[in-house]
């Protein structure tokens, strides 16, 4: 009767990784700004105790914005309410995982926060793990596995297709498309820059 709750707890765990992943190479893109720069060396040196309450008040300070998106969702305006759960969601996670890169080391030195830090990874690990075991889980990488091997195959025949005869309007159409990924990957650098 649990599996569906381990399977969900196991997904919610994924996700949750995913976002953590993905925001904390985002921020890493800020300029470094030597306001952030600053504030980013303080938080480091913080005691430990300091430090958990850095850690902790992203938490304390997204909770009234989620009340607030609880009352809207309860006052008619369900989509409001999600988009500010899920933009919550998002911005807490990017600050957590930043401010966590940040004061961890510091954390870690108390010898509760150590235990209970592992204990939560080994959880962690273990319902991932279990997710990975089930059935369910291992039909679903079939079915990707199998439906990436066709679009793979699917560009290569269109490829094949494309640059058939120089004569034919496909490899004109390939050099098109080729140069037209080139600009788009000289875009793509010059705006990061």
């Amino acid at each position: 009767m649990l599996a569906p709750l381990i399977y969900l707890a196991a997904l919610l765990l994924i996700l949750e990784e995913w976002l953590w992943e993905v925001t904390q190479a985002l921020l890493a893109r800020i300029p470094a700004w030597p306001f952030l720069v600053k504030l980013q060396h303080w938080v480091q040196r913080l005691s430990p105790y300091a430090a958990l309450l850095v850690f902790l008040a992203p938490t304390l300070l997204l909770l009234p914005v989620k009340i607030l998106a609880l009352l809207s969702i309860t006052h008619g305006h369900p989509t409001l309410g999600v988009g500010i759960i899920l933009a919550a969601k998002v911005l807490g996670t990017a600050l957590v995982a930043r401010i966590y890169a940040l004061t961890r080391r510091s954390m870690l030195s108390l010898a509760w926060f150590q235990r209970a830090h592992d204990n939560i990874l080994a959880f962690k690990d273990r319902m991932i793990a279990h997710l990975y075991a089930s059935p369910g889980w291992q039909q679903i990488q079939k079915s990707i596995a199998s439906l990436q091997r066709t679009v793979r195959g699917a560009i290569e025949t269109a490829k094949s297709r494309l640059s058939g005869s120089p004569r034919s309007g496909g490899a004109r159409l390939l050099r098109l498309f080729r140069r037209l990924a080139a600009r788009m990957r000289k875009w793509r650098k010059f705006r990061s820059n």
